[in-house]
């Protein structure tokens, strides 16, 4: 089951070189408004406007939103005079949107849908830069052909488009699913009900997470693949009224968010965590249960192999997510990532794309 991760508060104080740019604002209310020049003065930004931020995550994952504990505990956020609360929304980019969250982190495909549609988001910078793509298949079953007439998941819920990511890397590791006839059902978003059924003997395949492990090997099942891709698994967004109002509080918040994100993942993604310890002692600190995760030997243990240092996130990235997801094409707008650019470059970081890593 994925660990629970409760509402906790945070601080933080830090800063970036100038910059003019042309922002889209939108009121508060999410009306539009006429666009406005926003300026960064030279060297450290400027005091935050929004000393208090939301960041809505989509569901509780101590490992997979970890920077945000660590920031906090690290006192990276206070060191940039921000107190930031993570708050759990089942619509991300709504919360948003809304303003019920300034920011938030929501897989890659369902904000450009979002952009697409004319919500008031903005992409602010990358969260994982990678997805890991692993399946298992019940006792017995070696090949495609076994799935015949079987049921099988490959997403929780109908029109989520990672299903055509995991049809795309099923079929280049050598499981192309439309030679046979197979029903796919939808056990519900969360991949613990996925395993359920599975245990339970009610589906033939499933993809699974690290924490989904244990239970599958318990009941036998068949590990068919494993596989990394550096494909971008989700973004932060803020919404662009909010943005508009706080460049040098969103820089200051995205260059406390890389230092704990570099702390994670030292001494580089998909190497063995040298704070791991620290980190650990961190999450259980915050109340979360860390016992499963003492002793591992997997430079997984942090899921710090699948982050990028640096956030990455760019039109690449975008163009990938398009393509594998199989969505109507869309120009990316590059001014978004302003801000992540000058707090990378802070901190003597660049943009640049992931690179390729061994599955751990």
């Amino acid at each position: 089951m994925r660990r629970s991760i409760r509402r906790y508060g945070l601080v933080a104080v830090a800063g970036v070189a100038a910059l003019t740019l042309l922002a889209g604002c939108a009121a508060p209310g999410g009306d539009a408004a006429d666009a406005e020049p926003v300026t960064l003065g030279d060297g450290e930004p400027g005091p935050a406007e929004d000393t208090e931020i939301t960041v809505a995550i989509p569901f509780p994952d101590i490992t997979m939103y970890s920077m945000y504990v660590l920031a906090t505990d690290l006192g990276y956020y206070e060191e940039e005079g921000l107190t930031v609360e993570v708050i759990t929304a089942d619509n991300v980019t709504a919360a948003v949107a809304s303003g019920s969250a300034d920011l938030g982190v929501e897989s890659t495909g369902t904000v450009i849908e979002a952009i697409r549609g004319g919500v008031e988001v903005d992409l602010v910078g990358g969260h994982y830069c990678r997805q890991n793509f692993d399946f298992a298949a019940q006792q017995g079953i070696t090949e495609v052909e076994d799935l015949e007439g079987t049921s099988i998941v490959l997403a929780g819920t109908p029109g989520d488009p990672a299903e055509f990511q995991r049809k795309l890397v099923l079929k280049e590791e050598g499981w192309d699913l439309d030679t046979v006839q197979t029903e796919v059902v939808y056990p519900g978003p969360g991949s613990e009900s996925w395993t359920e059924f599975f245990v339970n003997d009610r589906i033939s395949m499933q993809p699974f997470y690290a924490d989904d492990l244990p239970a599958l090997e318990e009941h036998g099942a068949n590990v068919i693949v494993e596989s990394l891709r550096n494909w971008a698994n989700d973004v932060q967004v803020a919404g662009s009224g909010w943005v508009a109002e706080n460049p040098n509080t969103l820089v200051r918040f995205l260059r406390a968010t890389l230092k704990a994100t570099d702390y994670m993942t030292a001494p580089a993604p998909g190497e063995f965590p040298e704070n791991v310890d620290s980190v650990l002692d961190i999450y259980e600190a915050n109340d979360f249960d860390v016992e499963p995760l003492r002793g591992s030997d997997s430079v997984w243990v942090l899921d710090g192999h699948l982050a990028c240092q640096n956030l990455y996130f760019g039109t690449e990235a975008w163009d990938t997510t398009i393509e594998t997801q199989q969505l109507e094409p869309i120009e990316f707008d590059t001014a978004q990532l302003v801000y992540l650019e000058k707090a990378q470059e802070l901190l003597g970081l660049d943009n640049e794309g992931p690179a390729t890593l061994p599955y751990p």
